[in-house]
Protein backbone atom coordinates (compact mmCIF):
# COMPACT_ATOMS: atom_id res chain seq x y z
CA UNK A 1 0.00 0.00 0.00
CA UNK A 2 1.67 3.28 -1.12
CA UNK A 3 1.93 5.89 2.05
CA UNK A 4 -0.01 9.43 0.51
CA UNK A 5 -0.03 12.46 2.72
CA UNK A 6 -3.20 13.87 1.54
CA UNK A 7 -5.79 13.10 3.68
CA UNK A 8 -8.93 14.47 1.76
CA UNK A 9 -12.01 12.24 3.06
CA UNK A 10 -14.01 14.24 5.46
CA UNK A 11 -16.30 12.49 8.03
CA UNK A 12 -19.40 12.81 8.64
CA UNK A 13 -22.33 12.50 11.88
CA UNK A 14 -22.93 8.34 11.31
CA UNK A 15 -26.25 7.33 11.42
CA UNK A 16 -24.96 3.75 12.88
CA UNK A 17 -25.52 3.47 16.57
CA UNK A 18 -21.69 2.72 18.30
CA UNK A 19 -21.30 -1.29 18.50
CA UNK A 20 -24.07 -1.98 16.95
CA UNK A 21 -23.84 -5.72 15.98
CA UNK A 22 -26.44 -6.26 13.46
CA UNK A 23 -24.50 -4.16 11.58
CA UNK A 24 -21.19 -5.70 11.70
CA UNK A 25 -22.79 -9.24 11.28
CA UNK A 26 -24.54 -7.49 7.90
CA UNK A 27 -20.80 -5.81 6.47
CA UNK A 28 -18.88 -9.26 7.61
CA UNK A 29 -21.80 -11.15 5.68
CA UNK A 30 -21.27 -8.68 2.72
CA UNK A 31 -17.38 -8.53 2.88
CA UNK A 32 -17.33 -12.83 2.84
CA UNK A 33 -20.17 -12.53 -0.25
CA UNK A 34 -17.55 -10.17 -2.00
CA UNK A 35 -14.81 -12.31 -0.85
CA UNK A 36 -15.99 -15.52 -2.60
CA UNK A 37 -17.28 -13.96 -5.74
CA UNK A 38 -13.79 -12.35 -6.54
CA UNK A 39 -12.23 -15.34 -5.71
CA UNK A 40 -14.66 -17.32 -8.08
CA UNK A 41 -13.93 -14.92 -10.81
CA UNK A 42 -9.93 -15.84 -10.10
CA UNK A 43 -9.34 -12.23 -8.53
CA UNK A 44 -7.28 -11.86 -5.57
CA UNK A 45 -8.21 -9.35 -2.49
CA UNK A 46 -7.15 -8.55 1.02
CA UNK A 47 -8.95 -8.27 4.02
CA UNK A 48 -8.87 -7.22 7.67
CA UNK A 49 -11.18 -5.79 10.27
CA UNK A 50 -10.87 -1.81 8.96
CA UNK A 51 -11.44 -2.92 5.38
CA UNK A 52 -11.55 -4.68 2.71
CA UNK A 53 -10.11 -4.07 -0.77
CA UNK A 54 -9.42 -5.86 -4.16
CA UNK A 55 -6.39 -4.51 -6.79
CA UNK A 56 -8.64 -6.17 -9.52
CA UNK A 57 -11.13 -4.61 -11.82
CA UNK A 58 -14.17 -5.60 -10.10
CA UNK A 59 -17.23 -7.17 -11.32
CA UNK A 60 -20.21 -5.13 -12.28
CA UNK A 61 -22.09 -3.77 -9.27
CA UNK A 62 -18.99 -4.22 -6.94
CA UNK A 63 -16.66 -2.01 -5.12
CA UNK A 64 -13.30 -2.41 -5.32
CA UNK A 65 -12.78 -1.08 -1.23
CA UNK A 66 -15.58 -1.78 1.49
CA UNK A 67 -15.10 0.58 4.10
CA UNK A 68 -15.57 -1.89 7.58
CA UNK A 69 -14.40 0.09 10.39
CA UNK A 70 -16.15 3.34 11.15
CA UNK A 71 -13.13 4.94 12.42
CA UNK A 72 -10.92 4.05 9.45
CA UNK A 73 -8.61 7.14 9.73
CA UNK A 74 -8.61 9.50 6.45
CA UNK A 75 -4.67 8.63 5.80
CA UNK A 76 -5.87 5.05 6.24
CA UNK A 77 -8.60 5.82 3.43
CA UNK A 78 -6.68 7.77 0.90
CA UNK A 79 -3.85 5.17 1.61
CA UNK A 80 -6.10 2.83 0.20
CA UNK A 81 -7.42 4.77 -2.66
CA UNK A 82 -4.02 5.78 -3.74
CA UNK A 83 -3.11 2.41 -3.83
CA UNK A 84 -5.89 1.46 -5.98
CA UNK A 85 -6.06 4.25 -8.47
CA UNK A 86 -1.91 2.65 -9.24
CA UNK A 87 -4.31 0.30 -11.55
CA UNK A 88 -5.61 2.08 -14.38
CA UNK A 89 -9.69 1.23 -14.72
CA UNK A 90 -12.20 1.93 -17.21
CA UNK A 91 -15.26 3.30 -15.92
CA UNK A 92 -14.08 3.74 -12.44
CA UNK A 93 -14.46 2.43 -9.50
CA UNK A 94 -16.41 2.57 -6.33
CA UNK A 95 -16.15 2.53 -2.39
CA UNK A 96 -18.60 1.35 -0.19
CA UNK A 97 -18.89 3.00 3.04
CA UNK A 98 -20.46 0.56 5.73
CA UNK A 99 -20.93 2.84 8.08
CA UNK A 100 -22.24 5.87 5.71
CA UNK A 101 -19.84 8.17 7.70
CA UNK A 102 -17.87 9.68 4.90
CA UNK A 103 -17.80 11.89 2.02
CA UNK A 104 -15.18 11.20 -0.84
CA UNK A 105 -15.97 14.36 -2.85
CA UNK A 106 -12.34 15.67 -2.20
CA UNK A 107 -11.22 12.19 -3.10
CA UNK A 108 -12.99 12.84 -6.84
CA UNK A 109 -15.54 10.42 -5.75
CA UNK A 110 -19.32 11.56 -6.12
CA UNK A 111 -22.12 9.36 -4.05
CA UNK A 112 -23.71 6.74 -5.84
CA UNK A 113 -26.40 5.71 -3.90
CA UNK A 114 -27.66 5.68 -0.77
CA UNK A 115 -29.14 2.58 1.23
CA UNK A 116 -30.09 0.89 4.91
CA UNK A 117 -28.85 -2.34 6.50
CA UNK A 118 -31.65 -4.60 7.12
CA UNK A 119 -31.92 -7.58 9.69
CA UNK A 120 -34.87 -10.35 9.92
CA UNK A 121 -34.80 -12.19 12.90
CA UNK A 122 -34.14 -15.94 13.18
CA UNK A 123 -37.47 -16.70 15.05
CA UNK A 124 -39.75 -14.13 13.10
CA UNK A 125 -43.14 -15.41 12.06
CA UNK A 126 -43.99 -16.93 8.82
CA UNK A 127 -44.73 -14.69 6.01
CA UNK A 128 -48.18 -14.84 5.60
CA UNK A 129 -49.40 -14.70 1.95
CA UNK A 130 -51.52 -16.63 -0.77
CA UNK A 131 -50.02 -19.27 -2.58
CA UNK A 132 -47.15 -18.79 -4.78
CA UNK A 133 -48.24 -18.07 -8.84
CA UNK A 134 -44.67 -18.59 -9.28
CA UNK A 135 -42.67 -22.07 -9.07
CA UNK A 136 -40.24 -21.60 -6.83
CA UNK A 137 -36.62 -24.10 -7.19
CA UNK A 138 -32.89 -23.86 -6.00
CA UNK A 139 -30.59 -23.98 -8.61
CA UNK A 140 -28.40 -26.72 -8.72
CA UNK A 141 -26.36 -26.66 -12.19
CA UNK A 142 -23.91 -25.01 -14.31
CA UNK A 143 -26.79 -25.12 -16.94
CA UNK A 144 -29.60 -23.69 -14.57
CA UNK A 145 -26.99 -21.27 -13.44
CA UNK A 146 -26.77 -19.89 -16.92
CA UNK A 147 -30.43 -19.48 -17.35
CA UNK A 148 -30.38 -18.15 -13.41
CA UNK A 149 -28.24 -15.31 -15.04
CA UNK A 150 -29.62 -14.80 -18.26
CA UNK A 151 -32.82 -13.54 -16.13
CA UNK A 152 -30.90 -11.57 -13.66
CA UNK A 153 -29.43 -9.35 -16.74
CA UNK A 154 -32.67 -9.26 -18.06
CA UNK A 155 -33.97 -7.48 -15.43
CA UNK A 156 -34.70 -3.57 -15.30
CA UNK A 157 -32.80 -3.02 -12.36
CA UNK A 158 -29.54 -4.73 -13.13
CA UNK A 159 -28.54 -1.70 -15.93
CA UNK A 160 -26.38 -3.16 -18.38
CA UNK A 161 -22.47 -2.08 -17.57
CA UNK A 162 -20.29 -1.93 -20.81
CA UNK A 163 -18.45 -5.24 -19.81
CA UNK A 164 -20.90 -8.06 -19.69
CA UNK A 165 -18.92 -11.13 -18.83
CA UNK A 166 -19.88 -13.85 -17.07
CA UNK A 167 -21.47 -12.53 -13.76
CA UNK A 168 -21.90 -16.00 -11.24
CA UNK A 169 -19.03 -18.49 -11.94
CA UNK A 170 -20.96 -22.16 -11.39
CA UNK A 171 -17.84 -22.47 -9.38
CA UNK A 172 -19.88 -20.94 -6.66
CA UNK A 173 -22.87 -23.55 -6.06
CA UNK A 174 -19.50 -25.80 -5.13
CA UNK A 175 -20.19 -23.89 -1.81
CA UNK A 176 -22.67 -25.14 0.96
CA UNK A 177 -22.74 -21.35 1.79
CA UNK A 178 -24.80 -20.17 -1.14
CA UNK A 179 -27.73 -21.02 -2.20
CA UNK A 180 -29.50 -19.51 -5.72
CA UNK A 181 -33.08 -19.66 -5.73
CA UNK A 182 -34.99 -19.66 -8.90
CA UNK A 183 -38.52 -18.32 -9.77
CA UNK A 184 -40.49 -20.08 -12.69
CA UNK A 185 -43.27 -18.99 -14.95
CA UNK A 186 -44.20 -21.76 -17.82
CA UNK A 187 -40.58 -23.16 -17.16
CA UNK A 188 -38.90 -20.13 -17.18
CA UNK A 189 -36.91 -17.99 -15.01
CA UNK A 190 -38.50 -14.85 -14.15
CA UNK A 191 -37.37 -14.13 -10.61
CA UNK A 192 -34.32 -15.01 -8.21
CA UNK A 193 -32.03 -14.42 -5.62
CA UNK A 194 -28.77 -15.21 -4.02
CA UNK A 195 -28.40 -16.61 -0.20
CA UNK A 196 -24.92 -16.25 1.11
CA UNK A 197 -24.03 -18.00 4.97
CA UNK A 198 -21.20 -16.12 7.19
CA UNK A 199 -20.50 -16.01 10.95
CA UNK A 200 -23.69 -15.15 12.44
CA UNK A 201 -26.18 -14.81 9.48
CA UNK A 202 -27.22 -15.25 5.94
CA UNK A 203 -27.31 -12.60 3.13
CA UNK A 204 -30.39 -12.23 0.89
CA UNK A 205 -28.88 -10.25 -2.09
CA UNK A 206 -29.14 -10.00 -6.07
CA UNK A 207 -33.45 -10.50 -5.57
CA UNK A 208 -35.03 -9.77 -9.12
CA UNK A 209 -38.27 -9.99 -10.52
CA UNK A 210 -41.01 -8.34 -12.38
CA UNK A 211 -43.13 -5.65 -10.37
CA UNK A 212 -46.31 -7.96 -10.36
CA UNK A 213 -44.04 -10.75 -8.35
CA UNK A 214 -41.82 -8.62 -6.02
CA UNK A 215 -43.63 -9.20 -3.16
CA UNK A 216 -44.44 -12.78 -3.93
CA UNK A 217 -40.52 -12.80 -4.20
CA UNK A 218 -39.33 -11.39 -1.34
CA UNK A 219 -41.66 -13.86 0.58
CA UNK A 220 -40.68 -16.71 -1.15
CA UNK A 221 -36.83 -16.29 -0.62
CA UNK A 222 -37.16 -15.83 3.12
CA UNK A 223 -39.04 -19.00 3.32
CA UNK A 224 -36.25 -20.77 1.14
CA UNK A 225 -33.66 -19.68 3.41
CA UNK A 226 -35.43 -20.04 6.28
CA UNK A 227 -35.47 -23.78 5.38
CA UNK A 228 -32.27 -23.73 3.97
CA UNK A 229 -30.42 -22.23 7.15
CA UNK A 230 -32.23 -22.72 9.83
CA UNK A 231 -32.07 -20.82 13.14
CA UNK A 232 -29.79 -18.21 11.15
CA UNK A 233 -30.86 -14.10 11.28
CA UNK A 234 -30.85 -12.73 7.28
CA UNK A 235 -29.47 -9.51 6.50
CA UNK A 236 -28.69 -7.63 3.04
CA UNK A 237 -29.73 -4.09 2.47
CA UNK A 238 -31.86 -2.29 0.12
CA UNK A 239 -32.66 1.36 -0.91
CA UNK A 240 -36.00 3.10 -2.35
CA UNK A 241 -39.19 0.80 -3.33
CA UNK A 242 -37.61 -1.94 -1.87
CA UNK A 243 -37.57 -0.64 1.48
CA UNK A 244 -41.51 -1.10 1.63
CA UNK A 245 -40.94 -4.56 0.29
CA UNK A 246 -38.59 -5.94 2.66
CA UNK A 247 -40.63 -4.52 5.50
CA UNK A 248 -43.56 -6.57 4.35
CA UNK A 249 -41.08 -9.28 4.50
CA UNK A 250 -40.52 -8.91 8.28
CA UNK A 251 -36.81 -7.06 8.05
CA UNK A 252 -36.02 -3.99 9.78
CA UNK A 253 -33.61 -1.25 9.24
CA UNK A 254 -30.64 -1.48 11.32
CA UNK A 255 -28.46 1.32 10.05
CA UNK A 256 -27.21 3.74 6.85
CA UNK A 257 -24.53 2.91 4.18
CA UNK A 258 -23.24 4.33 0.99
CA UNK A 259 -21.69 3.79 -1.93
CA UNK A 260 -19.39 6.44 -3.96
CA UNK A 261 -18.16 6.45 -7.25
CA UNK A 262 -15.28 7.59 -8.98
CA UNK A 263 -15.81 8.11 -12.60
CA UNK A 264 -13.57 8.25 -15.41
Amino acid sequence: MTNQSRTGAHWATSSTPPNNWRVELAILNNVRWYQALFAAHGLTSENNDRAWWSFENAPPFHSNLVVRAADLSPAELASLVAAIDERPRPGGWSVKDSHACLTLESLGFNLKFAAEWLWRDAHAPSIRRAPPTLDWRPVHSASQLRAWEAAWWGNSRNEAPKRRARQFPHALLSSPDHAFFAGHLDDQIVAGAIANRSPGAVGLSNLFAPPAFADEAWAAVVDGITHAFRGMPIVGYERGDDLLRVQRAGFISVGALRVWQRSV
